[in-house]
C-alpha cells in the first residue's frame, strides 16, 4: 500500500462516516493541529485514497421510488464491455457498477421512478448497450437500506424501496 500511517487511516475512517466533518473537528478528535489535518487530507486526495465527496440522498426526494440491484450474466469477455459499462455509469440514476466473480459478472445498483422506467432500462441494456453479449439478468428490489456508503442510517432516515 502507499505511504499512509495510522493517523491517515483514522482520518479516512472519520471522513467515510461524515464527509462534511470540519478540519477543526477532526483536529480535536485526533489531537492534531488543523494545519496538519488539512495537509494530510490534501495528501490523501492526491494519493487517490479519497476519491470524492458526496451526500447520501433519499431517492424519494428525486421521485425515485424503486431501488434495485441488477445482476448481469455476460456470454463472453467482450473487449467493448469496459467501455459499455463506463457509458452506462454516466446515467444519472446509476449509483454503482461492480465487476465481480461468479455466475453474474456485473452488478448495477440503480434507482428508478417506477417499474416502467426499470423495464425501459432493461430493454436498453439488451438492445443498445450489451446486445448479444448479455445472456440474462436478475433484478432484486431493495426493500430497506440499513447502511449506505459506510454510514449507518437511523430508522427515521432509512430509504425504503
Amino acid at each position: 500500500m502507499v505511504d499512509i500511517d495510522e493517523i491517515d487511516k483514522k482520518i479516512l475512517l472519520e471522513l467515510r462516516k461524515n464527509g462534511r466533518v470540519t478540519f477543526t473537528d477532526l483536529s480535536k478528535k485526533l489531537g492534531l493541529s488543523v494545519a496538519s489535518i488539512k495537509n494530510r487530507v490534501e495528501k490523501l486526495e492526491r494519493l487517490g485514497a479519497i476519491k470524492g465527496y458526496s451526500a447520501i440522498v433519499d431517492p424519494a426526494f428525486l421521485e425515485e421510488y424503486l431501488q434495485v440491484l441488477i445482476e448481469l450474466e455476460l456470454l463472453a469477455d467482450d473487449s467493448r464491455a469496459e467501455a459499455v459499462l463506463e457509458e452506462i455509469g454516466k446515467l444519472e440514476n446509476i449509483l454503482g457498477i461492480y465487476k465481480k466473480t461468479g455466475e453474474f459478472q456485473v452488478v448495477i445498483r440503480a434507482n428508478f421512478k417506477n417499474m416502467d422506467e426499470l423495464k425501459s432500462f432493461l430493454r436498453l441494456l439488451s438492445q443498445k448497450y450489451l446486445r448479444k453479449n448479455l445472456r440474462r439478468w436478475r433484478v432484486s428490489v431493495i426493500l430497506d437500506t440499513l447502511k449506505d456508503n459506510g454510514v449507518q442510517l437511523s430508522k427515521s432516515s432509512r430509504r425504503r424501496g
